[in-house]
């Protein structure tokens, strides 16, 4: 009789939708999780499921009966967390090699207020789908993209957003708050664009919103940090970068007395600090950005890493934009930031390999707000990893994958990108994107620009005649 009554309960309720199958096994694989929990590489296997998020990480072989949908025998190959890049640029991928022999403020002259005025519609979408493959085909499967308007109208500039969702890259937006005081209309398009974005329906794909600067001053920033405030964003500072930047100091008071440094605040650059600034972000628990290959590319200078790590700064990894590291290598850019912390303190155990990797993906995935759900392999977060074969450009015996891993790889070891537990780079081509086409479009678009812009200096310097 009980087994009747539940067989009608049953139908009259609609039996319990079975669970959905696992999209992903990935096993035979060394796992370097970069979490905390699994500090040393192990032998062992992944489970991802219908969601995109890993449901199991572990060593050895995968139980028997465990299924899914697809899987992958990696073959003993490196399986990691994709990388981040905690600061970016990511439609400037449309402008390497511009001034290269200049410093900071003369190369964003040439990039931004030369070229910048004649972009027109479908430039800024196209740059940043570009960019943005770019950097998922070397490895960054989560960027920070610090947007820019360019002074573009408004839907022209919210291409970078449009792009980065087709991509099929994980990403923060952060969202340039421009500098046009009093900062009425910018304040109505920041909160149509955010009232958008809050309804929904969202993308996976978007980790979050954040606010970036264009502008430092007093009355600024007081409009800023309110809107940090009042959403509860994180907020990047593009500061102190140029050698000269330190007469940017005057207002560091200012940002203090916002009330908003702290764990939801990183800094860009953040080179030419001193004590006071330092003692203070890091009591705070503010992050930097540090990005190496365009720090060197535009002779920035050295930001004293380890001395920002006493002082209790939580520092990421980015790549800044294409047009100022110019090869979007997150391998090279670990290198760059560790070699030049040895040279600085002429001691080769000032900063370790593990260092720089973990800063590469968990330690950016910290200063951005989003550890819980990248940046590291462990179960909930989502499945994104790179599968990294060592044989296709061999560096020998292997004594520590870390080292080896940092000291010894590049992009030509990356087998496979999955975001999602989805394929989405086999052996550098981007699976669901026509990258030949993509980069044909962005091509035809910078000719026309630069065109314009050539036909503008004529203008400008023809002689008149009466």
């Amino acid at each position: 009789m009980p087994a009747l009554v539940a067989l009608m309960a049953s139908a009259f309720l609609g039996a319990a939708p079975a669970p959905s199958p696992a999209k992903l096994l990935v096993k035979n694989a060394w796992i370097a999780s970069m979490d905390p929990s699994t500090p040393e590489p192990f032998h062992g296997y992944l489970l991802v499921g219908a969601d995109g998020k890993l449901a199991a990480v572990a060593e050895g072989e995968p139980p028997a009966g465990l299924t899914a949908q697809q899987t992958l025998d990696a073959g003993g190959k490196v399986v990691m967390p994709g990388f981040l890049s905690g600061h970016s640029h990511l439609w400037q991928s449309a402008f390497r090699g511009v001034a290269p022999d200049q410093l900071v403020m003369a190369w964003v002259t040439l990039l931004h207020r030369t070229y910048g005025p004649f972009f027109s519609k479908g430039d800024l979408y196209a740059f940043t789908l570009h960019g943005s493959l770019d950097y998922l085909r070397h490895g960054i499967t989560t960027a920070f993209n610090y947007s820019q308007s360019l002074n573009l109208p408004n839907e022209l500039y919210q291409e970078e957003y449009q792009a980065e969702l087709a991509a099929g890259e994980r990403f923060v937006f952060g969202y340039a708050f421009p500098n046009h005081p009093p900062f009425t209309k910018d304040v109505k398009d920041f909160e149509s664009f955010y009232s958008a974005f809050e309804a929904g329906p969202r993308s996976p794909l978007v980790l979050s919103v954040g606010l970036v600067s264009e502008g430092l001053t007093e009355d600024y920033l007081k409009v800023f940090f309110g809107l940090m405030k009042e959403h509860g964003l994180v907020a990047q500072l593009h500061y102190l970068e140029a050698p000269d930047s330190a007469s940017q100091h005057k207002y560091f008071p200012y940002i203090e007395a916002s009330g908003m440094l702290g764990p939801r605040m990183s800094f860009a650059h953040f080179i030419h600090t001193n004590d006071e600034i330092l003692a203070k972000a890091g009591a705070a628990g503010a992050g930097m950005s540090w990005n190496p290959l365009s720090n060197g590319r535009l002779g920035s200078g050295f930001a004293d890493i380890p001395r920002y790590l006493k002082a209790g700064v939580q520092v990421g990894m980015g790549l800044d934009g294409q047009a100022s590291a110019d090869i979007s290598d997150p391998f090279e850019n670990m290198r760059m930031g560790l070699y030049a912390m040895r040279d600085k303190y002429e001691n080769a155990g000032v900063l370790h390999a593990i260092d720089v990797l973990r800063m590469h993906t968990l330690g950016t995935a910290k200063i951005l707000g989003v550890a819980d759900q990248v940046g590291s392999l462990a179960v909930g977060k989502y499945a994104d990893f790179l599968v990294l074969d060592l044989g296709l450009m061999d560096p020998g015996p292997v004594f520590d994958l870390y080292a080896t891993l940092v000291f010894a790889c590049d992009i030509a070891n990356i087998d496979s990108i999955y975001v999602g537990g989805g394929l989405v780079v086999d052996h550098g081509r981007a699976v669901n994107q026509d990258m030949a086409a993509i980069s044909k479009d962005v091509s035809t678009r910078v000719a026309r620009i630069r065109a314009k812009f050539d036909a503008s200096k004529k203008t400008a310097t023809a002689p008149t005649h009466p």
